[in-house]
């Protein structure tokens, strides 16, 4: 390998280097949540042999994320919470079912689910309708699911509840219908609302401080640049580009005087 072969190779390490260090400093990372999940189901048929049974999945789960960044934007200020008393950081709750529906001699079957989020407090809640009289076909079992995302502080005031505290309990309702091919009745395999979960929200304000945020997308280019994770980058960049040209100065031959020209040893 040639000496300029061996320098490209060294500018590419470099390159390589700094950016996977630049990626780390500036990509926001998952915080992991709390979750709650149950199952239920619900069967109805005729005597004509018309049956459709569900199973139905449902589930919460909070989440957040971070990056370094945001202890040096100065606009970075933003509503994190603590859930549970153990899930720190968290910013978004998602609600969602997942739905398996087992028929024969049905048709025209309908899917309708609803999670209720109730505040612990004074019973003010807020219904999310996650499928409204959603049509489903399709071969023995259908499977459907649906899911709705939103920031907890959004969450909170959706269900009337405190933002900075709150303990919001969670029900699920599904309601499955078809009408029988035989006899034309209408079979409906309802589950009523029943309770699968309750997390509690404690607000903590995250402030310039603060090690985590909603987006990176808040800042400058100019906030980024003049950040200390740029500057130590930029540092470690200089130092180790003038460490090797002065490892390639000492491995050049001596310079004639007079002339100014390298010349080969011995000479």
């Amino acid at each position: 390998m040639t000496k300029s072969q061996k320098w490209l190779l060294l500018i590419v390490f470099i390159a390589v280097a700094i950016g996977g260090c630049a990626y780390y400093l500036l990509s926001p990372r998952s915080i992991a949540g709390a979750k709650s999940y149950i199952t239920t189901g619900a069967t109805a048929e005729t005597p004509y042999g018309e049956r459709l049974q569900i199973k139905l999945n449902t589930g919460t789960e909070t989440s957040g994320s971070a990056s370094w960044l945001a202890s040096y934007s100065d606009t970075a200020s933003q509503n994190v919470y603590t859930v549970d008393g153990t899930y720190v950081d968290q910013e978004q709750v998602t609600l969602s079912y997942s739905l398996s529906v087992s028929y024969s001699n049905v048709e025209n079957i309908q899917a309708t689910v609803k999670i209720k989020a109730v505040d612990s407090a004074d019973s003010s809640y807020y219904e999310y309708v996650l499928a409204n009289a959603k049509s489903l076909s399709g071969t023995s079992p259908i499977s459907d699911s649906g899911s709705t995302t939103c920031s907890i502080v959004s969450h909170l005031t959706d269900c009337d509840a405190s933002t900075t505290s709150a303990t919001i309990n969670y029900e699920i309702y599904c309601k499955v219908t078809g009408t029988g091919s035989i006899s034309g009745q209408t079979l409906t395999a309802e589950v009523p609302y029943t309770q699968f979960a309750s997390h509690s929200y404690q607000r903590s304000t995250e402030e310039a401080t603060a090690t985590v945020t909603p987006s990176i997308s808040v800042q400058s280019w100019y906030d980024i640049v003049n950040s200390p994770e740029a500057a130590a980058i930029a540092v470690t960049a200089l130092l180790v580009i003038a460490a090797f040209a002065a490892a390639r100065r000492k491995s050049l031959p001596p310079r004639d005087p007079k002339t100014g020209r390298f010349v080969k040893a011995g000479r």
